[in-house]
């Protein structure tokens, strides 16, 4: 689910919630006013690429080995109980 900043007009605090894009946000969670609240414009949470593009097939490569281990802790997990 999406996250989107909001800032009551009456008390000036911003909220970040979280909720479908369809859902209404339009009163203050922390001073109660009605129809007080205004969506604000936010960045996307990107970070500038700073290696090498990857190589084809790399990405597979990395998410198999990252799941064979994760596949393994969870075997020695239930193993342990």
């Amino acid at each position: 689910m999406p996250r989107y900043q909001y800032r009551c007009s009456k008390c000036e605090k911003v909220q970040t919630l979280q909720h479908l894009s369809t859902e209404a946000v339009t009163d203050c969670d922390q001073c109660n006013h009605t129809n007080s609240m205004t969506k604000l414009l936010s960045r996307f949470s990107t970070s500038p690429k700073t290696t090498a593009p990857k190589k084809t097939g790399q990405v597979t490569e990395e998410f198999i080995s990252d799941a064979r281990t994760a596949l393994k802790q969870q075997k020695l997990e239930t193993l342990k109980t």
